[in-house]
C-alpha cells in the first residue's frame, strides 16, 4: 500500500514475488485545492477508484453535494458510465432517497431515534404507494425489532425475554418458532408450533463449559455428539449409531486429515496448503492426489486431477480468467467489460462462441419491461439467442429463447411482494398462482390457449414454517404429505385408485430404511446402508431377501451391483476413478474423464470443443445431436431436420419440449420445486403426483380419474427401473421422461440428461466428472453420495450456502440434521470460507466441508470472475460490526454484493430463507443452485 500525507491509501499493489506480476488499484481523494475550486466539499473524501485493468478504463467516480451537505454522496458513476444518484438526506446525514441507473427510486424513512422504519422501492405511479414494494420495520421501546412487514403483506413478529434475547418469531397466522436459551445465551431448544400452540417440530442442543456445541438431538432424542481439541476446533463427531468421524489439524489449525467412520471403514482424506493458506493437495481415500498450483496473487494456474487430468488457466490484470485449457487441449478464451462481467467465451469451434450483452433492453421488450441497466439483456451462443426483459423491480418478465431460428417466449408476472403470480408458456397457455397471506401458493390454475381457467390444485396447505402438507387436485383427488416432528416425510398418500401411496421409516441417523403402504407398519421394501450412509441393499420387507445390493470402495465408487439374481462387478484403474468396465462391458474416456463409449461401438459419445456431449452414435451411426446455450442448458436435440427444442425456467426447472415448428410436445407445471401438472397428448392437462424428493411417480388423467403413467418408488433405487407407460391397460402409452429432480431420460443415449452432466441410472453414476471438482464431494462421478432416497442433484453439480433452518421451507424435507435459529448463511470465495455469527467472523477454507457433515443446505453457485470473487472475499474479510437481528449472518453477503454492483432486493433480508429466495429470483446475480443434504 502507498499512503498520502493524510494516511489515506493512494495505491494498493499486490505482487507475485515469483513472476513479478502486479495487480494495482489507485485511489484519488479531494485535496484542498479541489475544495477551494468548489469541485468537492471536504478534504479527504474519495473521488475515484481506478481498477486493475490496463486494457480499458475501469474507474468508479464519486461526486458529493456542496458544503451545505458536505460529505453527503451525490452520485456514483461506475466504469461503464451508469449513475446511481443519492437524491436527498435528512439533517442527520441519513439517506432519504436514491435513484438507480434504471431510474427506479428507493425512499427510506426513519423514526425519531434514527432507526429505519420503511424501505420503499417506488413503482411507476409516483403519487401512490399501491404499486410500491415497501418493507416496514417497527421497534420496541428497548430498540429491538418488533415487527418486519415485507412487501405483499407477509409479517414477522419478534418476542424477547427480560435479557433482550430473541425467544419467539411468529407469522401473521400465529405459527411460531420458540427458542429456549441457557444462562449463557446458547440456544438449547427450538420448537415450532401452529396457531393453536400444538408442537409440530422440535430439536435440542447441549453445550460444554466453554460454549462449544456438545450434542444435538432430533425430535426422537437421537443424539449427535461433538468433541473439540484444546483450541476449540472440532476433533470428533459421533452420530446416534455410535459411529465417529475424526479430524486433525496442522499447526495453523487448518484441517489436515479427516477420517469418516473412524472405528470401521476408516475413510481417510488428507489436505495440504500453500503459503497463502489455500488448499494445494487433497489426497482422497484411494490415495490419489488432486493438486492446485497458485501464484502469489492466489490465482489458480494449474489443476491436476486423477480424473480430469491437467487444466491450466491464465488471467488478466484484474484476476479474470482469460483462458482455460483442459487435458484434451480444449481451450476456452474469455473477455470482460469494464465491470468485469463476462462478454464472450470462444472455443476452437467458432460456432460455439457465447456472447453476453448487458444494460440495453432488447427490441422484444415492451414498455414496462426495459429496466436493463446492470442486468443481462441477451445471450448469443451456439444454439441461438436468448433475450431478457425486466420490470422496474428487477424481476424477469419476459424471456425469448430463439433456437435454430425458432422463437419460444415465456412471460412472468408478480405480486406486490415479488412472488410469481402467473406465467405464460410459448403456446399462450397460462398458469396462475393464487397465494395466501404468507406468500405461499394456495392454488394453481391453468388456462388453455383460447380456453377457460380450470383448477389444477387447490387448498394447498403447509406445516408451520415448513414444507407443503398436501393439496386437492381439480377433480377432487386429495394428496396428503405427512411429516414427523423432524419434518421428515412419514407418508404421501392419494387414496384414490392408482394414486401414490407410500409410507417412510427412518433409522436413528436419518437414513430412509423402509417403504410401506401409507399407514401400514409392515414394510414392503427395506433399505440397508453402510456406515457412511451409502445404500447397500434393497430388501423384501417381509422376508428380508435382498432384491438389489450394492458395494463401494472407500471413495464412494460402486464396486458391485446385485440386481435380482445377477451380480455385476465394477472395475477401475488404480490411477483414477473412471469406471473401466461393468460385468466385462468396457468403457472408454477422453483425457478429461468424459465417457466416450460403452461397449465399444454399441454406444459412443463424442464431445464438442466446449467439452459437452454433442452427439450419440450406435453401431457407428449418429442417432442424436445436441446443442447447449450459454447457461449450459441442453436446448436442442435433433436428427436430420427433426428437432426438439427445450425450455427451462429461471430456477432450472424443465418447462417443456417443442417440435420443429415450435408446437408444444409436453409442458410441465410446477408448485415451487414440485411438478404437479403435465400438458401432454394434444396439450391435455394431467396431474402429476411427486414423491418426497420431487420426482414424478404417478400421472393421472383427470377426466377418467385413472393413473396413466407410473414410476415405482419401490423399483431399482438409482432409477434403473423403467416407468409403466400404460398402467390402466388401455393400449395408449403416455411417455414422460422426467426422472430424479433435474433429470430427463434420453432414449437415444440411454442416459438421463442432468443439466450440466449426463447420469447413467444403470450404474448410479455420472458419465462425466463433476464440473466443480472436489467441491461437489470426494467421489466426482458418484450420484448423491450413494443415497438416492435422501438426496438430489438437480444440476449435476455439487459459492453461497444457505444452511437450512428448522424447518426448510423450500419443499424438500430436511432430515433432522443440525440447524440454526433462522438457518445460516456462509460463503466460499477465493479459497476461503466465511461465516459471520455472534462470535464474529469465522474465516476457514474448510468451513463448508465440515458443515456438510451436519447440516443441509441450498447451494447457490455464483458465476463470478476471479477478480469479482477476490473482491467478494476481501469484502467478507472485513470487520462486520456488531452482530444482531438486522446485522446477521446474511448481512455481509448482501452488503458486499451491493457494493459490487449486484444488489439484492429487498436491501436487507432478515432471514436466510428470504436471502435464499432473493438469490433464486434476482437476475442481477448470475448463478445456479442445488440442494446439499448432510451425510447421515
Amino acid at each position: 500500500m502507498n499512503y498520502g500525507e493524510s494516511t489515506q491509501a493512494l495505491t494498493q499493489v499486490e505482487q507475485d514475488a515469483v513472476s513479478g506480476k502486479q495487480r494495482q488499484q489507485t485511489f484519488t481523494y479531494c485535496e484542498q485545492v479541489d475544495v477551494t475550486a468548489g469541485s468537492c466539499p471536504l478534504v479527504g473524501v474519495l473521488l475515484r477508484v481506478d481498477g486493475a485493468r490496463t486494457d480499458l478504463s475501469d474507474a468508479t467516480t464519486y461526486d458529493y453535494y456542496p458544503a451545505a451537505q458536505g460529505g453527503d454522496l451525490k452520485t456514483i458513476t461506475n466504469a461503464v458510465g451508469q449513475v446511481t444518484q443519492f437524491l436527498s438526506y435528512d439533517s442527520a446525514g441519513r439517506l432519504l432517497s436514491q435513484k438507480d441507473p434504471n431510474g427506479v427510486v428507493t425512499d427510506y424513512s426513519y423514526d425519531a431515534r434514527g432507526r429505519l422504519t420503511a424501505s420503499m422501492v417506488r413503482g411507476q405511479d409516483s403519487g401512490s404507494e399501491t404499486d410500491d414494494r415497501i418493507t416496514r420495520y417497527s421497534y420496541l421501546p428497548t430498540g429491538l425489532v418488533k415487527q418486519v412487514a415485507l412487501p405483499g403483506g407477509d409479517v414477522s413478529d419478534f418476542t424477547y425475554d427480560s435479557a433482550f434475547r430473541l425467544t419467539k418469531v411468529s407469522d401473521r397466522y400465529g405459527n411460531a418458532i420458540l427458542y429456549t436459551l441457557d444462562k449463557s445465551g446458547h440456544l438449547i431448544k427450538e420448537d415450532i408450533t401452529d396457531a393453536k400452540g400444538v408442537l409440530k417440530s422440535t430439536m435440542s442442543r447441549l453445550y460444554d463449559e466453554l460454549g462449544h456445541l456438545k450434542t444435538t438431538a432430533d425430535a426422537q432424542g437421537n443424539p449427535t455428539d461433538f468433541t473439540y481439541d484444546a483450541v476449540g476446533t472440532l476433533k470428533e463427531r459421533t452420530d446416534a449409531m455410535g459411529r465417529s468421524s475424526t479430524y486433525t489439524y496442522d499447526a495453523l489449525h487448518r484441517l489436515k486429515q479427516s477420517i469418516e467412520d473412524a472405528g470401521g471403514i476408516k475413510v481417510t482424506s488428507a489436505f495440504q496448503y500453500d503459503v497463502l493458506g489455500q488448499p494445494s493437495v487433497v489426497t482422497d481415500p484411494k490415495g490419489l492426489k488432486t493438486t492446485y498450483q497458485r501464484n502469489g496473487l492466489g490465482e489458480l494456474l494449474a489443476l491436476q486431477s486423477p480424473d480430469t487430468g491437467s487444466t491450466g488457466f491464465t488471467y488478466d490484470d484484474a484476476g479474470n480468467v482469460l483462458s482455460r485449457k483442459d487435458a484434451a487441449s480444449r481451450q476456452a478464451t474469455y473477455t470482460y467489460d469494464a465491470l468485469n462481467r463476462p462478454v464472450s467465451v470462444t472455443y476452437a469451434d467458432a460456432a460455439l462462441e457465447t456472447r453476453f450483452v448487458y444494460d440495453v433492453a432488447p427490441a422484444v421488450c415492451v414498455a414496462g419491461e426495459q429496466f436493463a441497466a446492470g442486468r443481462l439483456a441477451s445471450m448469443k451462443d451456439g444454439s441461438g439467442t436468448t433475450q431478457y426483459c425486466y420490470n422496474r423491480f428487477g424481476d424477469l418478465v419476459r424471456k425469448v429463447q430463439t433456437t435454430n431460428g425458432k422463437a419460444l417466449t415465456v412471460r412472468y408476472a408478480y405480486t406486490a411482494g415479488g412472488n410469481l403470480t402467473s406465467m405464460v408458456y410459448p403456446d399462450e397457455a397460462m398458469v396462475d398462482y393464487v397465494r395466501n397471506e404468507l406468500g405461499q401458493i394456495a392454488e394453481v390454475g391453468y388456462t388453455a390457449p383460447g380456453g377457460s381457467r380450470e383448477v389444477l390444485v387447490k387448498g394447498v396447505t403447509y406445516l408451520p414454517m415448513g414444507p407443503v402438507a398436501g393439496w386437492t387436485y381439480g377433480n377432487g383427488r386429495v394428496l396428503t404429505r405427512a411429516y414427523d416432528q423432524d419434518y421428515r416425510p412419514k407418508a404421501i398418500q392419494d387414496k384414490a385408485v392408482g394414486g401414490l401411496d407410500v409410507g417412510f421409516g427412518f433409522d436413528e441417523v436419518g437414513n430412509l430404511t423402509s417403504l410401506t403402504p401409507a399407514g401400514n407398519p409392515t414394510p414392503e421394501i427395506g433399505l440397508g446402508y453402510d456406515t457412511l450412509g451409502r445404500l447397500t441393499a434393497l430388501t423384501d420387507g417381509v422376508t428380508g431377501t435382498v432384491i438389489d445390493g450394492y458395494s463401494y470402495d472407500a471413495t464412494g465408487n460402486r464396486l458391485s451391483a446385485k440386481v435380482g439374481s445377477v451380480t455385476q462387478a465394477y472395475t477401475y484403474p488404480t490411477t483414477n476413478h473412471r469406471l473401466s468396465a461393468v460385468a466385462g462391458v468396457a468403457r472408454t474416456y477422453d483425457k478429461t474423464g468424459n465417457t466416450l463409449s460403452i461397449g465399444g461401438k454399441a454406444r459412443e459419445f463424442p464431445y464438442d470443443a466446449s467439452g459437452r456431449m454433442s452427439m450419440v452414435k450406435r453401431a457407428g451411426a449418429v442417432v442424436m445431436n445436441y446443442r447447449y446455450n450459454g447457461k449450459g442448458e441442453q436446448v436442442r436435440r435433433f436428427l436430420g431436420t427433426t428437432n426438439t427444442y427445450t425450455l427451462y425456467d429461471e430456477a432450472g426447472h424443465w418447462l417443456g419440449d417443442y417440435d420443429t415448428n415450435g408446437a408444444p410436445k409436453q409442458q410441465v407445471i410446477w408448485l415451487d420445486d414440485l411438478p404437479v401438472g403435465l400438458l401432454a397428448n394434444a396439450n391435455k392437462l394431467h396431474y402429476i403426483e411427486p414423491d418426497h424428493l420431487g420426482s414424478p411417480r404417478v400421472v393421472v388423467d383427470p377426466v377418467r380419474n385413472v393413473a396413466v403413467w407410473s414410476w415405482s418408488l419401490k423399483g431399482e433405487a438409482f432409477g434403473n427401473t423403467a416407468p409403466n407407460q400404460d398402467p390402466d391397460g388401455d393400449g395408449a402409452a403416455l411417455v414422460l421422461d422426467m426422472r430424479f429432480p433435474g433429470q430427463r431420460f434420453d432414449a437415444a443415449s440411454g442416459l438421463n440428461q442432468n443439466y450440466f452432466r449426463d447420469y447413467d441410472a444403470a450404474t448410479g453414476r455420472y458419465g462425466q466428472s463433476d464440473p466443480i471438482g472436489l467441491d461437489g464431494g470426494i467421489a466426482t462421478y458418484a450420484y448423491v453420495g450413494g443415497s438416492p432416497y435422501g438426496k438430489i442433484d438437480p444440476l449435476g453439480l455439487a459459492d453461497v450456502y444457505i444452511w437450512m433452518p428448522l424447518p426448510y421451507t423450500g419443499g424438500i424435507p430436511s432430515y433432522g440434521k443440525l440447524h440454526s435459529t433462522f438457518g445460516h448463511v456462509s460463503v466460499d470465495a477465493y479459497g476461503q470460507g466465511f461465516s459471520y455469527g455472534p462470535a464474529g467472523n469465522t474465516i476457514d477454507p474448510w468451513y463448508s466441508s465440515n458443515q456438510h457433515e451436519i447440516r443441509d443446505a441450498v447451494v447457490h453457485h455464483l458465476d463470478m470472475s476471479p477478480s469479482q470473487e477476490k473482491a467478494l472475499a476481501t469484502c467478507l474479510s472485513k470487520d462486520q460490526g456488531e452482530y444482531g437481528l438486522t446485522n446477521n449472518c446474511g448481512s455481509p453477503l448482501q452488503n458486499c454484493l451491493r457494493d459490487m454492483g449486484m444488489p439484492l432486493s429487498p436491501l436487507n433480508a432478515i432471514f436466510p430463507e428470504t436471502l435464499n429466495m432473493m438469490l433464486y429470483i434476482n437476475p442481477a446475480v448470475k448463478k445456479s443452485h442445488s440442494l446439499f443434504q448432510a451425510r447421515p
